[in-house]
C-alpha cells in the first residue's frame, strides 16, 4: 500500500513537470518567429482611416496588399521610442515586380524616414524557420519623440503583396502565440501561394490522431486509483487505436509531401524528426496499453507522447 502511495506521487510530480514543459516548449517555439505576425487585407486602409501600431518597439510584421492606393500606418505615443522600419516583399506567385517604398512622417507632415524601394538593393532572405522567401528591402531605425507618426506603404502603380516590419524588441507572450496559430495558416495561403486544402487535410489527420491521444491520456490519469477505469480504459483503447494509427499516418502522409516541396526548411526537418519519435511512441504505448493492468499503465511514454504532438502541431502551422 505504501509503495503504491509513492508511486503515485511520483506519477503525479512528473505529469506536473510534464505540463510545465508543455507550456515552456509552447513558449519557446513561439519565439522562434522573428515578428508577431499582422494580416490586414480585407480593409481599405487610407491617411483618415489608417491601421494603428501599438508597442512600435515590439517586432511586429504586418502583411498587406497595395490595391490602387498606398496603405497607411499610425503610431501614437507617449513616450519616445526607437523606431525601426524594413521593407519586404514575399515571393509568392502573382507578386507585383515593381518594388515598394515607406515614407514616415511626423505629427506636422515632415518626412523623417524615407524607404526608397526603387533605389535600394533587395536581397533574397529564406526564413528558415518558416520556411518562406522574401525579398528584403530598406529598413532604417531613428530614436523619435513622443508623439504621432504615419507610415505610407505605395509603389508607382499601388499594386502588389508586402510586409513591413516594425520594431527590433522580439517577445512572443502565451496570447500572441495562439493567435499565431490562427493567422499563419491564412497567412500562408494568401501571401506564399500555400494551398488550406493541404492545412485541411493535415488538420484531419492531426484531430483524429492527436483527438484519441488526449482521450486515452485522460483516462490513464483517472485509471491510477480504479481498476474498474483501468478496465473501460483498455476497452476505450482498443476502440480508440484504429483511429490514433489513421490519424498519425494522415499526419505523416501529408508532412512528406510537404518536406517533399520543401526539403531545406529547417523548422521542418526538426519537425520531421519529432515526427518519427511519435510513431514509436504510438507503437509503444499501444502495445504496451494492450498488455496493460492496474497500476501499470504507459502513462509516462503517453504524456511524452502527447508533448511531442502538440510541438508537433504549431510546428506544423508554421511551417506548411
Amino acid at each position: 500500500m505504501l509503495i503504491r502511495i509513492i508511486n503515485m506521487k511520483l506519477q503525479a510530480r512528473n505529469i506536473g513537470l510534464i505540463a510545465g514543459l508543455i507550456l515552456v516548449l509552447f513558449l519557446s517555439i513561439g519565439a522562434l518567429s522573428a515578428h508577431q505576425p499582422r494580416l490586414d487585407t480585407g480593409t481599405t486602409f487610407s491617411v483618415e482611416n489608417p491601421i494603428l501600431v501599438e508597442n512600435p518597439e515590439i517586432s511586429q510584421a504586418f502583411y498587406g496588399q497595395l490595391k490602387g492606393n498606398p496603405v497607411y500606418y499610425q503610431i501614437k505615443s507617449d513616450n519616445p521610442f526607437q523606431l525601426y522600419v524594413n521593407l519586404l516583399v514575399p515571393t509568392s506567385p502573382g507578386q507585383s515586380g515593381e518594388f515598394i517604398s515607406a515614407e514616415v512622417t511626423d505629427a506636422s507632415g515632415k518626412v523623417i524616414i524615407f524607404l526608397n524601394g526603387t533605389k535600394s538593393t533587395w536581397e533574397q532572405y529564406f526564413e528558415e524557420f518558416g520556411g518562406d522567401y522574401y525579398l528584403k528591402g530598406p529598413e532604417a531605425t531613428l530614436q523619435v519623440p513622443a508623439g504621432t507618426y504615419n507610415i505610407k506603404v505605395f509603389n508607382t502603380l499601388n499594386q502588389g503583396k508586402y510586409a513591413i516590419a516594425i520594431g527590433k524588441i522580439e517577445t512572443f507572450p502565451a496570447n500572441e502565440a495562439i493567435t499565431t496559430l490562427f493567422t499563419l495558416p491564412l497567412l500562408k495561403e494568401q501571401f506564399f501561394a500555400k494551398p488550406l486544402s493541404t492545412l485541411f487535410v493535415e488538420f484531419v489527420g492531426i484531430i483524429l490522431g492527436l483527438g484519441s491521444l488526449m482521450v486515452l491520456f485522460i483516462l490513464m490519469v483517472k485509471s491510477r486509483k480504479s481498476e474498474e477505469m483501468t478496465g473501460l480504459t483498455l476497452k476505450v483503447g482498443a476502440t480508440l487505436a484504429p483511429l490514433l494509427w489513421v490519424g498519425t499516418i494522415i499526419t505523416t502522409m501529408v508532412w512528406v509531401w510537404v518536406m517533399y516541396n520543401n526539403p531545406l526548411n529547417i523548422l521542418g526537418l526538426l519537425n520531421s524528426l519529432i515526427l518519427v519519435m511519435i510513431l514509436l511512441l504510438t507503437w509503444m504505448v499501444g502495445s504496451k496499453t494492450m498488455k496493460a493492468e492496474f497500476g501499470k499503465l504507459p502513462l509516462i511514454s503517453a504524456s511524452l507522447l502527447v508533448i511531442l504532438w502538440w510541438i508537433f502541431v504549431f510546428l506544423a502551422i508554421a511551417v506548411i
